[in-house]
């Protein structure tokens, strides 16, 4: 199979007064695995559709290896779509379920028995080829859904929240399972979901969309690394946020900022910033340390800040620290456990505590002038 490139130029949708689709441009490249990623109501499934040929747009051009396929019906569309409730036909058999579009297009029995046991193979289902999907548990029947989408053989393949309805275990073996599926046969995957680490998980690039509009595209190191705004940050992962006006930048490119919480702190400067700018600033959990004790020889420009444990979570293989600074703002801290001492006193709660970052660990996701 080969994949196709999907061009989406200045599209618009609207169902009455409500505009669901606010001028979406995006280029999904062939063979890449692409997620929509976005809230309930953000339009991410609206534009599924659109490219699916299921809605049209109010305006707009949307185009498939450079082909306008607008006024193409879906039916006659290379593409393909895999829906999160299965939409399995019960009366058929799993074989017959994956067969169907052959059927339709009258191949020889020969061929469709060779293309179909291909097919189970491919997502580990031939040894259930004689069960129907009332026997089969809620994986089964996606993989099955995923086998008879991609028999037609699909330049594009368009996933709507395939793994909502299954639980986290399940969920997260069958995503493991789809991204080998999508090496092997090459094709381009178009995939809905408002799960940030399902996309974050197999995605070669996403985006982040919300009321319509598309926020950020980028790989899901730049999306959880550089968010460009305080959504992208504070919807992809946790984050820290604090606010400050910038006293001086120095040659390292290091910005000092002045806040009204916790005096001044330090942070990178990632963003054209001057003397007097007020900016905001995430700071990652998982990059902010940890300890009872105040830290010694740490390098210029780290950021220091006393408080206590004001909550904590434990969940084995890390701890979720919630530290409240002067009475006033909760930083929240993951401290990842590597290595266990049975004689180490852990940090406990209403502990003091001291939690430092490196000034380049800081993100700034909005500049006010």
């Amino acid at each position: 199979m080969i994949g196709g490139e999907i061009k989406v130029e200045k599209i618009n949708k609207s169902f009455g007064n409500f505009q669901v689709l606010k001028d979406i441009n995006l280029q999904i490249k062939k063979g890449e695995f692409f997620s929509l990623l976005g809230p309930s109501g953000c339009g991410k499934t609206t534009l599924l559709r659109i490219i699916a040929g299921f809605e049209y747009p109010s305006d707009g051009i949307l185009y498939l290896d450079g082909k306008d396929i607008l006024g193409v019906p879906s039916n006659k569309r290379h593409v393909n779509t895999v829906f999160q409730n299965y939409a399995l036909f019960p009366h058929l058999t799993v074989f017959e379920n994956v067969a169907f579009p052959l059927r339709l297009k009258k191949y020889k029995e020969s061929e469709i028995k060779k293309k179909v046991e291909e097919y189970l193979d491919l997502v580990r289902l031939n040894s259930h080829k004689k069960k129907y999907p009332s026997q089969l548990s809620g994986g089964q029947k996606q993989r099955v859904s995923i086998a008879r989408a991609l028999i037609n053989e699909p330049s594009v393949l368009l996933l709507d929240e395939p793994l909502s309805a299954l639980d986290a275990k399940l969920r997260q073996q069958l995503l493991i399972e789809l991204d080998t599926i999508h090496d092997k046969v090459g094709i381009t995957f178009v995939y809905v979901t408002h799960d940030q680490q399902e996309a974050l998980s197999v995605s070669d690039r996403i985006a982040v969309m919300k009321d319509g509009v598309i926020l950020q595209i980028g790989t899901p190191y730049e999306i959880y690394e550089s968010p460009v705004n305080m959504f992208v940050a504070d919807f992809i992962g946790e984050s820290n946020l604090t606010t400050g006006k910038v006293v001086s930048v120095n040659e390292d490119k290091i910005v000092k900022i002045n806040t009204e919480e916790h005096g001044e702190l330090y942070t990178y400067l990632d963003k054209p910033v001057q003397v007097g700018d007020t900016l905001k600033v995430t700071i990652r959990p998982e990059k902010i340390r940890i300890a009872t004790k105040k830290p010694e020889n740490i390098p210029p420009n780290t950021n220091v800040l006393v408080g206590y444990v004001d909550e904590l979570i434990y969940t084995g293989s890390e701890t979720s620290y919630f530290v409240k600074i002067a009475q006033k703002n909760v930083f929240r801290v993951f401290k990842q456990h590597i290595v266990y001492f049975m004689d180490e006193n852990p940090i406990k709660w209403k502990d003091e505590v001291y939690i430092w970052w490196y000034a380049n660990d800081g993100f700034t996701v909005e500049v006010t002038k």
